[in-house]
């Protein structure tokens, strides 16, 4: 299916948020993967008044996936956000930030893993700053969204090297990296212009949502911050197939010029 990685350069601009507002807005069945090498937040935030067990999640998968038993072990380590429909899923992430070492070597075979699951599935990767960041499960992502607040200047000028470092690590993969904005501030075309990258999605910034999806409150599943989480999954879907078509257009091209070098050559010889 889709595997979509999404970041942030410094500074809390909503990544945690946003995702999980994806999650619980999108059609089809939809995976939150935290992969945030800082550790999860969703054990102690939206999910804490729910009983759990706290041995599930990305780092028992991360064992399995190494052992080649993923795929019977995955459905074991999910907490089910809608059950037992299944469509709303979670894998919790890492509870303390030593433990992002450990991850550090299926972090390649745990993008292949996501990447050839059915549902869409969104991986909250965090700061790139942290450390151990997970480049390799960022260059197997179909799109990687950096995430920011364009209020001003001084919000957007961390992404300058966040955006060279995306370049740099992904320079060999097909995956594409776009922009996505938290509120209002500076138009969304001049963003683009002076990051030179394009802005693929817009949502909505909204502290009583954003509240209760941290777990302080009870929610407004119709606020703007929902909607425009939902508005963001067509234009990113839109964004994945004009790309799509484009590399499929250049990909044929050569083949192209060959049998039209080809035909004239025959009609020349004729």
């Amino acid at each position: 299916m889709t595997l979509i990685a999404m970041v942030s350069a410094k500074g809390s601009p909503g990544v945690s948020t946003a995702a999980l507002a994806f999650t619980l807005t999108w059609p089809g069945a939809t995976l939150l993967a935290e992969c945030d090498p800082a550790g999860g937040d969703l054990l102690s935030g939206y999910l804490a008044r729910y009983d759990l067990p706290n041995d599930r999640g990305i780092l028992p998968l991360a064992g399995a996936v190494l052992r080649g038993t993923a795929e019977q072990d995955f459905l074991g380590q999910l907490i089910d956000l809608d059950a037992p429909k299944r469509q709303r899923l979670v894998l919790p992430g890492i509870n303390d930030p030593a433990q992002a070492a450990a991850l550090g070597p299926a972090w390649a075979d745990l993008g292949d893993f996501f990447s050839g699951l059915p549902q869409t599935v969104i991986a909250d990767c965090g700061r790139l700053t942290a450390l151990y960041p997970p480049w390799p499960l960022l260059s197997r992502a179909d799109v990687v969204l950096l995430v920011l607040r364009p209020q001003s200047l001084r919000t957007v000028s961390p992404a300058v090297p966040a955006i060279s470092a995306l370049r740099r690590e992904l320079r060999d993969r097909k995956t594409r990296f776009g922009l996505m904005l938290v509120g209002r501030g500076i138009p969304s075309r001049e963003v683009a212009k002076h990051l030179a990258a394009p802005v693929l999605a817009r949502v909505s910034w909204d502290p009583p949502t954003a509240n209760a999806l941290c777990g302080n409150g009870t929610g407004r599943r119709r606020g703007p911050l929902m909607r425009t989480a939902a508005v963001a999954h067509e234009t990113i879907r839109a964004r994945l197939a004009a790309q799509a078509s484009t590399d499929q257009a250049i990909a044929a091209a050569p083949a192209r010029r060959d049998t039209e070098t080809f035909q004239a050559i025959k009609g020349v010889a004729a």
